[in-house]
């Protein structure tokens, strides 16, 4: 055992009290069921979602963003963080808005009787079908494309209705010099937000709104901007704030005074524990590149000493240090509401009255929903590097949307959740890749059928889910206080192959083969 992480335990030194989790004689709960009974009566792989825990956080951004602004404050949650109807329903119960992307989500949340006037239809390359559906329906239509307006306009007209659209601007960000979070390489988040698809750039924007005026059909009701989680810092988001009311402040003018009726700022906050590009450090590109002569050079010491030099280092590539917390939803609440209010006024545009609308997607989500997966077996090795695996009843190809971002999920094994680490393994899930879900996890004495909680899986990993080795995707619940409901039932294997179409003539070839 390693001596060195007998006191170690991060569930219980950085993550207790943080949400609806919590340990009952010595089990995990959410809310008031046991993940042990959860996985005995639903199976594993499970995604487990809280209810009280969802409109909590939808009760703090209210909160938090109400108080430091002096016009209306609408939340609109990203759908694509979390489609699951059911929790989609309980937010649209409770008034929420909703930021959509595709026609698809925009169908979702219809269904649950959301306010229209609070969808925010995002998303470039919006076809005439979906921009008429977004019209009829009454949504806000994020404008995305330069000839957007164009067809908006004459869908509209077609109509006989008045569309009320926003423009996703994308400002230059030259004071965002830190490293973006969206890059294993060391690259400054202004040109990780310039590289990226969405935003009209703004040498159109002036044109585009004297255009938006003359039209008879449509209404340019305010701006919209939203960068994403480049940084978890309130730095990040006063950054933006000043840039984005800068240039809301220029288009004002240009456009002869012009005042918004509404501001969108998108998301990209945080979740409580932010996993976010935690799976490896941020030396991870340099060591590879810059390292690899050196790597290959140890060889020249002999097959032994060259292996074991290999463990020294790959033990202090996968070391991590514990997990320094992000800022609270209300420190956002008061740091985007203080700056952009100063910067508006001082940029000539009125705050008074102007509704704002937030798009929260991991902060709203994230803690929420946890994944419960099933040790399987336990597999270790001595030679030439000692390596321990715990292989795991779930898969990567489950949690797709942390991999995409290099998420390091916490983790706690709910029948042990306060036992000291005294060993370090990779948690890794059963498809055919490497399947790498926590690398170097610090975990206690580990036995095949123990069930593991992987933290912060409320937001992208369920939606972002596939079938990768076939393997059949897992249902999620909703937990309310005592109560357990299946909200998406686990596929079978009929559902996977439930899409593929065999031609008649392959069918024919294959009867023809078995006859001769």
């Amino acid at each position: 055992m390693d001596t060195s992480m007998e006191s170690r335990n991060h569930w219980s030194a950085a993550w207790r009290d943080l949400d609806n989790l919590s340990v009952r004689e010595g089990i995990l709960y959410i809310e008031g069921v046991s993940t042990l009974d959860l996985a005995e009566e639903f199976g594993t792989p499970l995604f487990v979602f809280s209810e009280a825990q969802l409109r909590e956080n939808l009760r703090r951004f209210r909160e938090a963003f109400r108080s430091g602004w002096n016009g209306p404050v609408d939340v609109l949650p990203a759908m694509k963080a979390n489609t699951l109807l059911a929790t989609r329903q309980l937010l649209s119960n409770e008034g929420a808005g909703a930021d959509i992307y595709s026609p698809e989500e925009l169908t979702g949340v219809l269904k649950t009787g959301v306010d229209p006037a609070l969808v925010s239809v995002n998303g470039g390359g919006k076809s005439k079908e979906h921009l008429r559906t977004c019209v009829e329906a009454g949504v806000r239509i994020t404008v995305e494309d330069v000839h957007e307006i164009d067809w908006i306009q004459e869908v509209a007209s077609e109509l006989g209705m008045v569309a009320r659209i926003r423009f996703r601007v994308k400002p230059a960000l030259p004071n965002l010099w830190r490293r973006t979070d969206f890059s294993q390489m060391t690259v400054p988040i202004d040109l990780g937000i310039q590289v990226y698809k969405s935003g009209i750039p703004p040498e159109y924007l002036v044109e585009m709104g004297r255009r938006a005026f003359e039209m008879k059909n449509v209404e340019l009701v305010g701006l919209h901007f939203h960068a994403g989680r480049h940084h978890p810092s309130l730095w990040y988001w006063e950054g933006m704030m000043v840039r984005f009311a800068k240039l809301a402040g220029e288009l004002s003018a240009a456009w002869g005074g012009w005042q918004p009726s509404e501001i969108d700022i998108g998301g990209g906050f945080a979740s409580p524990r932010d996993p976010h590009n935690k799976e490896l450090p941020r030396s991870e590109f340099l060591l590879t590149a810059l390292g690899y002569p050196f790597l290959v050079g140890l060889r020249a010491l002999g097959e032994k000493l060259y292996h074991k030099l290999l463990a020294v280092i790959l033990a202090a590539l996968l070391s991590h240090k514990d997990p320094k917390a992000p800022p609270t939803i209300e420190e956002y609440g008061r740091t985007v509401t203080s700056v952009l209010r100063r910067e508006l006024t001082a940029n000539g545009v009125a705050t008074d009255d102007v509704r704002l609308q937030v798009e929260p997607g991991r902060a709203m989500y994230g803690d929420t929903g946890i994944h419960l997966s099933r040790v399987k077996t336990v597999k270790r090795q001595t030679s030439p590097i000692p390596y321990t695996w715990i292989l795991t009843d779930t898969t990567y190809f489950f949690l797709a949307g942390g991999v995409f971002e290099h998420n390091r999920h916490p983790y706690v094994f709910a029948s042990q959740p306060d036992a000291p680490a005294t060993q370090v393994a990779d948690i890794v899930g059963h498809s055919c890749y490497a399947d790498q879900i926590v690398l170097g996890a610090e975990v206690p004495d580990v036995e095949a059928g123990e069930i593991v909680a992987l933290l912060e899986a409320g937001a992208y990993q369920e939606s972002s889910a596939s079938n990768f080795n076939s393997l059949p995707r897992p249902a999620s619940v909703l937990v309310s206080g005592e109560t357990a409901e299946l909200v998406k039932r686990a596929e079978n294997v009929g559902d996977v192959y439930g899409r593929d179409v065999i031609p008649d003539r392959l069918l024919a070839g294959s009867k023809n083969t078995h006859d001769h």
